[in-house]
């Protein structure tokens, strides 16, 4: 017995000691403003980095980024991270009420951290005016007469020219921007240019403020129950509709996620004693439809898959009181209309994309028929016989037929004997008669993967992909248990760098963040000159450059100028 005890003790110290061993994250935002009118675009950039070691960290493949109000979250995003570093966008609500709010940012390790304090030094306040109502953040307003508004205004500007430290400089000469790295390590950045119109800035914390916070981080404690997610996004649901009686049905089986697209991105899991559902997942980017389904439910079984919400819904503190003033009506008019303006034609115009990170595939090893008008069939059994020499429909006991794949797996060639996965545009059919049954003429391509593969746990001997010209499961029905969920990935990281928005009539166009990009990479030594093109209007503008060396320093410079 003492034995036992002994060895279940030591099995218990060295849990704890791999769950203090854990990489304590925490993620720091930069935005290309400080406000915003409701309607508006957050631009923003994340610094996902290893407390202890002060460098950024490698581990997680996903941030969740929140914007509460105090009392509610407001909106949520995702980022995709790589090496600790992500970026994306924050769409605001049009019915966002006047007022300040906190902007956070976490990972799946924070969420496993025994405490963790979202309130931190890695939440920012955002102000976010709303020009088309009078609805205001309850006891968020604080109405000031000019001349104390004025007075704040001067007071509170934190952006003076200059550079926290040597080590990075810019400078604006002529349209253009130009940075140095003056280190002797990589540094990575975002930069942001925007127009100052007077409205009170917000006194949030810089990167060094930041880094200086994360050397305090001591010990800290993980629930070991929570996963880190490494390589994307762990896409957790349930079963629901079912008794207790139809659950012993369910346990072991398979659960797929999938969207019709081109390209793969279909997960599985297995079914757990509680109905639970775990799909591990490279980073998916933007939004999309997930359809959701069980392979060989009954179809009498009404029941079906539920995607639960990833966003802790934290508890945040409210923010300091916006400060208000009459003084700010033309200001306000005219980022209206700069939002506007810029919800209308950024999309197309002045967004570049950036490098996202690889999906999964079922490897090189394909084969492909494309049904072109010289090889066309009015049947999928006359596509099998007459043209595709990898495939073969056979019947089963029961009647129903079962399409096999030729393998090709090392030096054997034989027909599989177990299950093959057949797919339309990328979604799971595992009815085969709906196969047979399918309209070949909606066919653009059919691809053959001839040797063992895996979706996540689930093993198939080959996978038949049915891609159609449509890419979207055009004239095929799904059973009942099927249900389709809207989705939202990551954000797909773009930077904001493109030619001014002019005109036909050669108006002044009025954007408010002139030049945004959120993964600058310098070079040690490097010089960057960035062309910036300015809008029509005359005024006075602020630039910051913000980010890390390799090496864990904090880099911050900031400049403005005026344009007539």
């Amino acid at each position: 017995m003492k034995k036992t005890m002994l060895i279940l003790t030591l099995l218990w110290i060295s849990f704890l000691a791999f769950a203090q061993g854990r990489v304590v994250e925490r993620t720091f935002v930069t935005t290309d403003r400080d406000n915003y009118i409701a309607g508006d675009i957050i631009w923003y950039s994340a610094f996902c980095v290893d407390a202890r070691q002060g460098t950024l960290s490698p581990v997680s493949a996903v941030g969740y980024v929140e914007l509460h109000d105090g009392k509610t979250m407001v909106a949520s995003a995702k980022v995709s991270l790589l090496d600790g570093r992500g970026a994306g966008q924050l769409a605001l609500p049009a019915s966002l009420p006047t007022g300040n709010y906190r902007l956070i940012a976490y990972t799946a390790q924070n969420k496993a951290e025994n405490g963790y304090d979202y309130n931190g030094l890695a939440s920012k306040t955002l102000s976010v005016f709303n020009v088309f109502s009078t609805e205001r953040v309850k006891d968020g307003v604080e109405v000031v007469e000019p001349e104390e508004y004025a007075r704040l205004c001067e007071e509170g500007s934190p952006i003076k020219p200059g550079s926290d430290r040597e080590s990075l400089t810019i400078e604006w000469r002529n349209d253009t921007l130009v940075l140095v790295n003056c280190g002797d390590k990589p540094a990575t950045l975002s930069l942001s240019v925007s127009h100052d119109d007077g409205i009170l800035p917000n006194g949030n914390p810089t990167i060094s403020d930041f880094t200086a916070d994360c050397r305090k981080v001591g010990p800290r404690k993980f629930d070991d129950q929570v996963i880190p997610e490494y390589e994307g996004e762990i896409i957790r649901g349930h079963v629901t509709g079912f008794s207790e009686e139809m659950m012993s049905k369910l346990v072991g089986k398979y659960a797929f996620i999938s969207t019709p697209s081109e390209e793969f991105d279909v997960y599985a899991s297995v079914i757990d004693e509680k109905g639970r559902v775990e799909f591990f997942t490279g980073n998916i980017y933007g939004s999309k439809e997930y359809i959701c389904e069980i392979e060989g439910i009954d179809p009498s079984l009404n029941c079906f898959i539920e995607l639960d919400s990833p966003f802790v819904g934290a508890p945040v503190a409210p923010a300091d009181k916006l400060p208000m003033s009459a003084s700010l009506r033309e200001q306000l008019l005219a980022r209206s209309v700069a939002m506007q303006v810029e919800r209308q034609f950024t999309a197309d115009t002045l967004l570049d994309p950036l490098p996202m990170r690889p999906g999964a595939d079922f490897g090189d090893d394909v084969i492909e028929y494309p049904l072109d008008d010289y090889t066309r069939f009015t049947t999928m059994d006359e596509v099998f016989v007459e043209f595709v020499q990898e495939l073969r429909a056979r019947r089963t006991r029961d009647g129903s037929r079962d399409i096999q794949v030729r393998l090709e797996d090392g030096t054997e060639s034989r027909f599989s004997r177990a299950r093959s996965l057949m797919m339309i545009d990328g979604v799971p059919v595992f009815d085969q008669e709906k196969i047979m049954a399918y309209d070949p003429l909606l066919v653009e391509v059919i691809r053959i993967y001839p040797h063992t593969c895996y979706i996540g746990t689930r093993v198939f001997e080959g996978i038949v992909n049915f891609v159609t010209y449509k890419h979207n499961l055009p004239g095929f029905k799904f059973g009942s248990n099927v249900r389709v969920i809207d989705y939202d990935g990551v954000a797909v990281p773009t930077a904001f760098t493109g030619a001014a928005l002019e005109s036909a009539d050669g108006y002044p166009d009025y954007r408010q963040t002139i030049y945004w990009h959120p993964l600058l990479q310098l070079a040690p030594g490097q010089t960057l000159v960035v062309p910036c093109r300015l809008p029509d209007y005359k005024g006075r503008f602020t630039v910051v450059a913000e980010g890390l060396s390799e090496a864990g320093e904090p880099l911050r410079a900031t400049t403005s100028f005026t344009t007539e």
